[in-house]
């Protein structure tokens, strides 16, 4: 998983050290009001479905729309199978980790009583993690394991994903118009 994501920020920002590459990476992103998902969703659900399912379980789910209603662009569609959302556990083996290690890291600590309190990613830690990256050494694995969780946890709009799910002749017939 740190090497799929390392790949990526090496790739984006033309680094060859994984340390600077992330902190250029997050100096990029901390500069950009827009949200935005920092990895395509298809090649990423790509890696995700392929991963070790053990190492998935320990950190995060997908959520499935098949009994979902969603109202876009006019139109009612419901029975969305094969829709799915990443979302982090927050009971999971990951957020141990996160608890054990918060035992002397405060941030980690911090980090560990927002999920538990909000049962994913926060806004707030989407949006100031990238801004407070400078106090971060990503040669120290639990700061490399968290940017690779932290960069692989955020979903596409939920209008880039019903326009691709909506466009595949696959799903169209699956879901229905009411």
């Amino acid at each position: 998983m740190i090497d799929f994501v390392d790949d990526m920020v090496l790739k984006k920002t033309n680094s060859t050290d994984a340390n600077e590459a992330y902190h250029l990476y997050f100096e990029e992103t901390a500069q950009t009001e827009e949200y935005s998902a920092p990895f395509k969703e298809i090649e990423k659900y790509k890696f995700l479905d392929a991963m070790d399912a053990s190492t998935f379980n320990a950190i995060w789910t997908f959520e499935a729309y098949k009994n979902t209603v969603i109202h876009y662009k006019d139109t009612v569609y419901s029975n969305f199978e094969g829709l799915k959302a990443l979302r982090l556990l927050h009971n999971s083996t990951y957020m141990d980790y996160l608890e054990d290690v918060g035992k002397e890291d405060s941030y980690f600590k911090s980090l560990r009583e927002l999920m538990a309190a909000i049962g994913n990613m926060s806004a707030a830690t989407a949006f100031e993690f990238p801004r407070d990256y400078a106090n971060c050494d990503f040669n120290i694995p639990k700061n490399r394991l968290w940017a690779a969780i932290f960069l692989l946890t955020p979903e596409e709009n939920h209008d880039l994903k019903l326009d691709r799910y909506l466009q595949n002749p696959k799903t169209t017939k699956k879901s229905s118009d009411n």
